[in-house]
């Protein structure tokens, strides 16, 4: 199954920094505070462990896909299953949705092992939020699947933390959805939906 829906800023490092190439170099000057519990434990030459953090910090960030989140979101939202439902019942049938304004939410909490050379020193605790505020968008549904979205604006916030401590925030960003175009050959929204994609994957689903 090809799905086609990209987003602007596509992922979370983007949201979080207007120039990614120097994420890095930001986590790292914004991560002090949040390595005392681990700087404690091991000896590393200054500003070593925090060139590791930050890199770690950052290629999380970056697998962060903002359109995944939307989609996986939108997949829960009842008025769309129900539409999708009904467009799988009645095979050809399509049905707009207004996706009245909401918000859709998305916190990860992965943690990555510190090695030193060579050897693990700790692991450190990320914690990360979107919100992702859509107003004004309506969704078509065919055969179970959203295949296309008409108007709307979405403006998302983003808050990563590192051992509890706030390393990065963005409060107002514009991000550009894939309007008025067909999203390949849609994203199922039901488990009948994706088995018959081929997916097979009904983590969205719910009784």
């Amino acid at each position: 199954m090809t799905v086609s829906f990209s987003t602007d800023p596509s992922t979370a490092d983007l949201l979080l920094y207007a120039n990614p190439q120097k994420a890095g170099e930001e986590l790292t000057r914004r991560m002090d505070g949040a390595l005392d519990e681990i700087r404690q434990q091991v000896r590393t030459p200054p500003g070593e462990l925090a060139d590791k953090a930050a890199t770690a910090g950052v290629e999380l960030l970056r697998g962060i896909n903002v359109g995944s989140v939307l989609l996986s979101g939108w997949a829960t939202y009842r008025n769309l299953r129900a539409a999708a439902r009904r467009t799988l019942d009645n095979p050809g049938t399509g049905q707009m949705v207004p996706l009245v304004d909401h918000e859709v939410v998305s916190r990860h909490e992965p943690s990555v092992e510190v090695q030193v050379n060579g050897q693990p020193v700790g692991r450190l605790r990320f914690g990360i939020e979107l919100v992702l505020h859509v107003t004004g968008l309506q969704a078509s549904v065919r055969n179970g699947r959203l295949i296309r979205l008409t108007g709307g604006d979405c403006v998302a916030s983003a808050v990563c933390k590192v051992q509890g401590v706030e390393v990065a925030r963005q409060d107002y960003v514009l991000v550009t959805l894939p309007i008025n175009r067909d999203l390949g050959e849609g994203y199922p929204i039901l488990r009948e939906a994706r088995a018959a994609a081929g997916t097979g994957n009904d983590e969205n689903d719910s009784p």
